[in-house]
C-alpha cells in the first residue's frame, strides 16, 4: 500500500507540473494582451478587431441562449429580418466552459481570453495523455504537449479562435484508436462524446477530422476486432451521428435554403501549394525562413526529423507499429487535402469530387487549414522519436541522468525551433460607456422591431467590418435585433442595404428598406451624419425623430416613424375632396379679416 500511494502521489505531482508548464507556455503565447486586460484583444495579420470581438459577441450570444433554455439558437440578433443567422459563421457551444467567467466578472473580453488561454493548456494536455497512452517517455510527451500548445499554424490565426483549441482533434484520435483496439459500451459513449466535443468547439475542425479520420482508421483497423465489436461500434457511430447531427444538420439546412457555395477561384487562392507544406514563418530560429508571400506550413525542421526518427523506430515495434501507420496516413492525407484545387493529377483536380460527395465541403473557404493535421500528427511522431532517442542514450550512457539532460535539450530544441509570433493588439471599446443609449434601446423597442447602427461596414475586407463587429459588441447591452451584421456568410438582403446606405447614404428610399425591415431605431455616431443634415432630408414617405442623445459616445438614437404612404390615385381623390373646402375657409377668413 505505501508502494502504491507514493506512485499515485508521484504521478498526481507529474501530472501538476506538465499542466504548469502549459499554463507558463499559454501565458507567454497571450502576455502583452494579459497586461491589458480589458482594453485589447489579440489578433492576426491584418490588426484589427473584427474577428475577435465577432467571437467575442458569439461568446455572448451562447451563454444568452443557454440562459433561456436554448430557445432561438439560431435566430441570432444580426442581419435581421434573415432567419437562421447564427449558422452562417461557427456556432461554438463549446465556449459555455467560459460562461461562470462572465457571470463573475461581466466582462466578455475576460472570458474570451479565459477561452483562449483554457483551448491552449488542454491542447498541451491531451496532446501529453495521449503520447502517455502509446508508452511515449514521460518528457517527451510533455515536449509534445507544449509544441501542441506553441502550433504554428494556430499561433499564426490567433484572431480566429475557433481555429485554436484541437484538444478535441485529439480526444477524438485517443479515444477512436481505444474503441477500434478494444470495443466495448463504455468505449463506444467516450468515442462518440469525444466527436461530438470536436464539433461543439469548432464544426471547420470536426469536418476536417472525420475526412481524414475515417480513411485512416479503415487502414489501420483491427478487423477481427472489429467484427467481433459490431454491437459496440454501431453504439459508437449512431451516439456520434446523433450528437454531431444535432448541431450539424440545421446548419446545413440553413445553409442549403440561402445556396451559400464558396467560387472556385476564392477556394483555389485559399489552398496551399506543396511548397507551402515545407515553408518556415519568420520567427523561425533553425532553418531559412521565408520572406515570400504565401503560407508557412511547415511545424518546423527538428520537429520533422525527429518524426522520421520516430516513423523509423516505431515501425520496428508491434506494439506501436499500427498507431505508426494511423499517424502516417493522417499526415500525408491532410496534407493533400490542404492543397485543395492546386491538387491536380494531369488535369483532374480531385478536390471538387470530393467536394460535392463531402456534405459541408461546398462551404469551406480556407482549404489550407487541413495543415493543422498535418502539423500535429507531424508533432506526436516526432514525440516517439524523441522517446525512441532517449532509450538509446540511457543504453550508452548507462543511465538515466544524463540521458535525461540531454532529451530535455532536444526537447527545448523543438519546442523554441518556432517560437510564438509576437501577438498584435487590437483595441476594444469599453462597452460600458455605451450603457446609456442601449439601455434606453433594451427599455423602448417594440417587439419584432430591430435597431439600424450607422455607419455601416465600407466595403467587403475583414478591416471594413471593424465599426460592424463594435454595434454587435454594443447589442449584447440590449439584446435586440440588428440589421447590420458579420459572419462567414452574408445574406443578398444585407448587401442590397449596405449599397443603398454607403452609395447614397440617409435616403427615403433607405428608409422604405429600413422600414420593411421593421426598423425602429436608427443609431447613428455623431460624424456620419448631423442632425441639422437629418432635419433637411427631403423625407416623404418616412421621418427620423430625434429620440435620445449620448454625449458621452457621441451616439444619437433616432425613431423610424411612417408617417405617409404615397398612392397618386388616393392623393388625386383627396385633393378633389378638399380643394372646394379649403376655398370656403379661405373665403371666410378673408370676410372676417375685413
Amino acid at each position: 500500500m505505501p508502494r502504491i500511494r507514493n506512485l499515485y502521489l508521484r504521478a498526481t505531482f507529474q501530472t501538476a507540473v506538465a499542466i504548469l508548464c502549459f499554463v507558463v507556455l499559454a501565458v507567454v503565447v497571450v502576455f502583452p494582451t494579459l497586461q491589458q486586460l480589458h482594453s485589447t484583444l489579440p489578433t492576426g495579420p491584418t490588426g484589427v478587431a473584427t474577428v475577435p470581438l465577432f467571437n467575442t459577441w458569439t461568446i455572448w450570444w451562447n451563454i444568452d441562449r443557454a440562459a433561456h433554455g436554448f430557445a432561438g439558437y439560431w435566430q441570432a440578433p444580426i442581419f435581421h429580418p434573415s432567419a437562421g443567422t447564427f449558422a452562417f459563421s461557427e456556432p461554438q457551444p463549446a465556449t459555455l466552459l467560459v460562461a461562470p467567467v462572465y457571470w463573475a466578472t461581466g466582462s466578455l473580453i475576460i472570458a474570451y481570453k479565459a477561452y483562449l488561454l483554457l483551448s491552449l493548456v488542454l491542447n498541451g494536455v491531451f496532446a501529453a495523455k495521449l503520447c502517455r497512452r502509446f508508452r511515449v517517455g514521460r518528457l517527451s510527451s510533455l515536449g509534445a504537449g507544449a509544441m501542441i500548445v506553441w502550433l504554428p499554424v494556430g499561433l499564426r490565426q490567433m484572431d480566429v479562435l475557433q481555429l485554436l483549441p484541437v484538444w478535441g482533434i485529439l480526444w477524438t484520435w485517443d479515444a477512436s484508436w481505444q474503441h477500434c483496439q478494444r470495443p466495448t459500451y463504455r468505449s463506444a459513449v467516450i468515442a462518440a462524446l469525444a466527436c461530438a466535443t470536436c464539433f461543439l468547439l469548432s464544426v471547420h475542425h470536426g469536418l476536417f477530422m472525420i475526412i481524414v479520420l475515417l480513411p485512416a482508421l479503415l487502414v489501420t483497423l483491427p478487423w477481427r476486432t472489429a467484427a467481433r465489436g459490431w454491437k459496440q461500434n454501431l453504439v459508437a457511430i449512431l451516439l456520434a451521428a446523433i450528437a454531431v447531427g444535432t448541431l450539424a444538420l440545421p446548419m446545413r439546412s440553413i445553409m442549403k435554403q440561402y445556396q451559400f457555395e464558396r467560387t472556385q477561384q476564392l477556394v483555389t487562392n485559399l489552398s496551399a501549394k506543396p511548397q507551402d507544406l515545407l515553408r518556415l514563418p519568420q520567427e523561425a530560429v533553425i532553418g531559412k525562413p521565408t520572406t515570400d508571400p504565401g503560407y508557412t506550413l511547415s511545424p518546423g525542421w527538428t520537429k520533422t526529423f525527429f518524426a522520421v526518427i520516430g516513423i523509423a523506430a516505431g515501425l520496428c515495434r508491434i506494439r506501436k507499429r499500427r498507431w505508426i501507420v494511423f499517424l502516417l496516413l493522417m499526415i500525408v492525407i491532410s496534407g493533400l487535402l490542404a492543397l485543395g484545387p492546386n491538387l491536380r493529377i494531369g488535369t483532374y483536380e480531385p478536390w471538387w469530387t470530393i467536394a460535392n460527395v463531402v456534405p459541408g465541403l461546398q462551404q469551406v473557404r480556407n482549404v489550407f487549414r487541413f495543415a493543422y493535421l498535418t502539423q500535429m500528427g507531424i508533432i506526436l511522431l516526432a514525440a516517439i522519436g524523441l522517446s525512441e532517442v532517449s532509450l538509446r542514450l540511457q543504453q550508452r550512457l548507462h543511465g538515466p541522468v544524463l540521458s535525461n539532460v540531454l532529451l530535455t535539450i532536444l526537447v527545448v530544441v523543438c519546442v523554441l525551433e518556432l517560437p510564438p509570433p509576437n501577438p498584435m493588439l487590437a483595441g476594444v471599446p469599453n462597452r460600458e460607456r455605451h450603457r446609456a443609449w442601449a439601455a434606453f434601446i433594451k427599455r423602448e423597442t417594440t417587439a419584432g422591431a430591430a435597431v439600424a447602427c450607422l455607419p455601416f461596414a465600407a466595403g467587403g475586407r475583414v478591416a471594413d467590418f471593424d465599426i460592424t463587429t463594435r454595434w454587435m459588441y454594443y447589442g449584447t447591452l440590449h439584446g435586440k435585433p440588428l440589421v447590420n451584421g458579420y459572419s462567414g456568410f452574408f445574406p443578398q438582403q444585407y448587401f442590397d442595404l449596405q449599397n443603398s446606405v454607403n452609395s447614397s447614404g440617409i435616403t427615403d428610399l433607405v428608409l422604405q428598406q429600413f422600414a420593411s425591415a421593421d426598423v425602429q431605431w436608427v443609431v447613428i455616431q455623431r460624424g456620419f451624419l448631423n442632425a441639422q443634415a437629418v432635419a433637411e432630408l427631403p423625407l416623404q414617405q418616412h421621418q427620423l425623430q430625434l429620440a435620445f442623445r449620448d454625449d458621452e459616445v457621441h451616439i444619437d438614437v433616432y425613431r423610424l416613424s411612417e408617417i405617409h404612404t404615397a398612392n397618386p390615385i388616393v392623393d388625386s381623390i383627396v385633393d378633389f375632396a378638399v380643394s372646394p373646402v379649403s376655398w370656403l375657409v379661405e373665403q371666410i377668413g378673408k370676410a372676417c379679416g375685413q
